[in-house]
């Protein structure tokens, strides 16, 4: 039954996000999602299902529940100043002072930093990262990191999808005790403040041992596609080649690198790999309302307001994030990496133009404004004109923004 409500509310309106809240949580481990097209693999008998319906329960595609979640957190929903960047207690700039994480980094190492951290002040044992498949060095696949290097080893933006909290499955059945922290992405820490919420041995597990949620802002994310386009079709590689991707490695912003198995190393300007990458987005990330779900502890984006400008015209600039504090936890662990020395922090302000961001809201817009399906968002209103709204095309056209 609870498939049959799953396909009707989320599968069939393209409202997947491909996060794997669905396989993590199914207790008879019939759902695994498809690693290319990050769809459930509907190959079961749907009566299988009994009258369980934690798979519909937990899925952030349709209804991320950004309000039920915000009242348990805050007490209260967000205003409408608050729509985009959701309700926090503290923002400030922050960098690593630890050299290898801030080298490994994409933008200054705090998510790292913080994750690190949490080890020490929150007794976590495990961090879910975003990693490479050892099998598959090109792909994306959540990894659950246990030491230092490995969450050192994980820096850095991914820009591709994969079914990334069924990893936390074996945690739940081999280190029921065990405290977990999580980075992701909006839709990650919507499903997992869904299932929280929820009744049940798995909830219960969830509420007691994921003991810290930090976010990294996201435009949009892009199926594995979106990758194999770059490596066959800009750099003629074969995928079978490959040891290693990274999106945003060496100096800020960063270049797309690809490491293959003979040593060599071939690389694309970051700005060059966004009209790429388009090519491989679903319809949810396309269309989808939060650039942060506000519902992690802590939220974090480039300090840079726009890094297709420093990619395309070489612009030099230090590296750092924009973090939002969003609870308590949350400040207190900001707290303690300040009092150890491993995190600078200063003032900063949010106001102004934000790539990024404008990038969301335009898309968000255009999606509202349409027929298609989309995905619900904070009740806080967005009010918009539909003729000012930008193409994406527009918003990353090179001629925009190249200088001289």
């Amino acid at each position: 039954m609870s498939m049959s409500v799953l396909r009707a509310d989320v599968l069939d309106s393209n409202l997947c996000a491909g996060c794997g809240a669905c396989q993590l949580v199914c207790p008879e481990r019939l759902i695994a999602l498809n690693p290319d097209n990050l769809q459930p693999v509907l190959d079961f008998d749907p009566a299988s299902c009994g009258d369980c319906h934690l798979c519909h329960d937990v899925c952030p595609g349709a209804d991320p529940a950004t309000d039920e979640a915000e009242m348990r957190l805050f007490g209260r929903t967000r205003e409408p100043g608050e729509r985009w960047l959701g309700i926090h207690i503290n923002q400030f700039g922050a960098r690593s002072t630890r050299t290898d994480v801030f080298e490994a980094s994409a933008s200054g190492g705090t998510v790292t930093t913080l994750l690190l951290a949490s080890r020490e002040a929150l007794g976590v044992d495990h961090v879910l990262t975003m990693g490479r498949d050892p099998h598959a060095g090109w792909r994306a696949k959540g990894v659950v990191a246990r030491d230092e290097e490995t969450i050192i080893a994980n820096a850095q933006s991914t820009y591709q999808l994969t079914p990334y909290l069924a990893e936390l499955r074996g945690l739940y059945e081999h280190c029921r005790d065990d405290k977990i922290a999580v980075v992701g992405l909006a839709c990650h820490m919507q499903a997992i403040r869904k299932l929280q919420k929820l009744q049940g041995d798995i909830a219960d597990w969830a509420r007691e041992n994921i003991v810290f949620l930090v976010e990294t802002a996201c435009s949009s994310s892009t199926l594995p596609k979106g990758t194999i386009d770059i490596i066959q079709g800009r750099l003629g590689l074969s995928l079978d080649t490959v040891k290693d991707i990274r999106y945003r490695s060496g100096p800020y912003p960063g270049k797309l690198l690809v490491s293959t198995a003979d040593g060599d190393r071939h690389s694309l300007e970051f700005w060059q790999i966004l009209k790429e990458l388009k090519g491989g987005k679903n319809h949810r990330c396309l269309s989808c309302g939060d650039w942060m779900s506000g519902l992690a502890d802590i939220s974090v984006c480039d300090g840079d307001p726009n890094i297709f400008d420093a990619s395309l015209n070489a612009t030099e600039y230090e590296k750092y994030g924009r973090v939002l504090v969003r609870t308590p936890r949350g400040q207190a662990l900001a707290d303690y990496c300040l009092q150890q020395g491993t995190m600078k922090q200063w003032p900063i302000d949010l106001e102004g133009f934000n790539l990024g961001l404008e990038r969301k809201r335009h898309r968000r817009r255009s999606y509202e404004a349409g027929m298609l399906p989309v995905a619900k968002g904070p009740s806080a209103p967005d009010i918009f004109d539909p003729e000012q709204i930008l193409s994406d095309d527009a918003l990353i056209d090179p001629k925009r923004y190249k200088k001289g």
